[in-house]
């Protein structure tokens, strides 16, 4: 207990957004917010630990140096381009893709959409919106769908976690109206301990966004800027192995995963993109889920960053907006 007897107002405010006050009760005293970031500031050498952060700008100047420009249209041909050669192998004739007439292709037509679940009415009301009319499908609030416990079909893992609960702020919070307190910049990549920062681990990579493109993806898979590598994994497994196979082939991830990290790979991308009639892709959640906690229990988590930690379902919709929505739809693919 203090008496209060003895003590003089000398200043009175209250707290505002983004200061802070510190109550010592060891010390008995007060540090005001000036003060206090004054001390926190001088406590260790920040400005030098900074500047050695990466910027995607850089390792995008650095990717067309070495590897020259790419587009979005380039990639989508790319695509287009593999997909054609597949299935020609494969000896798919019913829906067999002229290599002439590539331009006609529909994006609904892509067999792909269902090996992820998308069903005629998602492609209708959320992704051709997007991609039409540049944002997304707007909706009451609320789910109604049955739960996917109870689902006659396969639904993904996604659809067994649901939001019981609406939150909502007065004013909104975003990080445009509230830059003091709110920003979506995220760093990426070896990470040190976050009390005793060590100078050789501080070059971590600054994404001004959680969301990337395809093309900031494939800038990111194919850098060597200031050593940086990346490691691209494939989550997907021969299809003749059917549910027995799942097991084995997370074991699998798990171990390239490990292993990358211990051969000095700062990022590592599982990729589902191979995925086709002779081979099954693994959800996404449940092998990102996997790997990270592997590699928690090998105590390798903070050697590397696993791009689309946030929520790839949702990923890859926003991914496409930023890939195709200047596009015909009827002329794009995945």
């Amino acid at each position: 207990m203090y008496s209060t007897n003895t003590i003089t107002d000398l200043f009175q405010d209250r707290l505002r957004p983004g200061r802070i006050l510190l109550v010592d009760t060891v010390e008995k005293k007060i540090e005001e917010d000036n003060d206090l970031k004054l001390r926190i500031a001088l406590s260790r050498p920040h400005k030098k630990l900074s500047s050695a952060r990466i910027y995607l700008d850089q390792l995008r100047r650095n990717d067309v140096l070495c590897h020259g420009a790419i587009t979005n249209e380039y990639l989508i041909k790319r695509e287009l381009e593999l997909q054609w050669s597949e299935e020609r192998l494969i000896g798919d004739t019913d829906h067999r893709i002229s290599k002439k007439h590539h331009k006609d292709f529909h994006l609904d037509e892509d067999r792909r959409l269902m090996a992820f679940s998308y069903t005629p009415d998602s492609f209708t009301m959320l992704i051709a919106p997007m991609i039409i009319e540049k944002k997304e499908a707007l909706g009451s609030m609320g789910n109604d769908a049955a739960l996917a416990c109870l689902s006659d079909y396969s639904p993904q893992i996604f659809s067994y976690f649901q939001q019981l609960f609406a939150q909502v702020t007065n004013p909104p919070i975003d990080p445009f109206r509230e830059q003091i307190v709110m920003s979506l910049r995220c760093p990426i990549g070896p990470e040190s301990n976050l009390l005793e920062p060590m100078e050789e681990l501080e070059e971590r990579l600054i994404l001004e966004q959680p969301v990337l493109s395809l093309v900031d993806l494939e800038v990111l898979k194919r850098t060597t800027y200031k050593g940086w590598r990346t490691k691209v994994i494939d989550v997907v497994y021969p299809t003749i192995h059917d549910s027995k196979g799942l097991l084995p082939a997370l074991d699998r991830i798990c171990g390239e995963a490990c292993a990358a990290a211990l051969d000095g790979y700062q990022m590592i991308v599982l990729s589902d993109r191979k995925v086709c009639r002779q081979l099954v892709a693994i959800s996404p959640l449940l092998a990102l889920g996997a790997v990270h906690q592997c590699m928690l229990r090998q105590q390798l988590r903070m050697k590397v960053v696993l791009p689309g930690l946030l929520g790839i379902r949702y990923l890859r919709q926003y991914s496409m907006i930023a890939i195709i929505s200047n596009f015909n739809i009827n002329s794009m693919i995945l």
